[in-house]
């Protein structure tokens, strides 16, 4: 049985998260989807549990995925939950040469990656532009789960 953990800050999570966590759900037998508080990214938009009641309505219909927030360096939290192996997207050249760092750490400390390719679909799509997006009032729709635009947009502001 193969357990994998997804794990980022999802901050706010994305149709390429969703996209990624649908394809490793066909993957693995059980799939952890691991919301992590992230002290050196920039302030967060959404607490924690915001982030968590977002994908849980987003995964609703995946009966092998569960759902849970951590602290803390993330091979350890993989280790914690019985996780196999860490699910990875990559949608660029250098999102592969910083996975491919991490990666070999986390090999050395006991934990295999296995990298997904992202769909051409979602390559641009990443947190940091909606963040910017939002902060100008441009539309989020394409890029993020329905119900999360007004919000970003009122707290980006």
């Amino acid at each position: 049985m193969l357990k994998g953990l997804f794990a980022g800050t999802f901050d706010p999570p994305t149709k390429g998260h969703l996209q990624l966590i649908r394809r490793a759900a066909a993957i693995c037998d059980q799939l952890v989807i691991g919301v992590g508080e992230n002290t050196s990214k920039t302030k967060p938009i959404l607490t924690v549990e915001e982030r968590i009641e977002v994908l849980k309505k987003e995964t609703k219909g995946l009966g092998q995925v569960e759902i849970a927030g951590y602290k803390g360096l993330t091979v350890d939290f993989a280790k914690s939950v019985g996780a196999r192996v860490l699910i990875r997207g990559l949608r660029s050249q250098a999102d592969l040469e910083f996975e491919r760092q991490m990666a070999v750490a986390n090999r050395l400390m006991g934990m295999e990656t296995l990298f997904l390719i992202a769909d051409p679909s979602v390559t641009q799509i990443s947190s940091s532009l909606i963040r910017e997006l939002a902060a100008g009032g441009a539309p989020l729709h394409e890029y993020i789960p329905e119900g999360l635009e007004s919000k970003l947009h009122t707290r980006l502001k």
